[in-house]
């Protein structure tokens, strides 16, 4: 799963509350909210996250595995011999 954990330690290291993020960077309280609780979000906003708080997305977001995802054997495409 992919969080936004890097972001809010990022914002708390800058001093920024989510307060700032509203009203002096100009989010709107659906993207926070949907920053808070890890929802979707896509390329491009990571890319304008990117450009407004000058950082990397890695800064932002982090991949935390939750165990391994087994594929059903039908979805399994066959290896081919070289």
């Amino acid at each position: 799963m992919i969080t936004f954990d890097p972001f809010w330690e990022l914002m708390r290291e800058r001093k920024i509350t989510v307060y700032n993020l509203e009203y002096s960077y100009g989010l709107n309280p659906a993207d926070i909210s949907r920053l808070k609780h890890n929802h979707n979000y896509t390329m491009n906003s990571l890319d304008r996250f990117c450009n407004l708080f000058h950082c990397q997305p890695g800064d932002l977001i982090v991949y935390q595995n939750q165990g391994e995802i087994y594929l059903p054997e039908q979805l399994l495409l066959p290896l081919r011999n070289s």
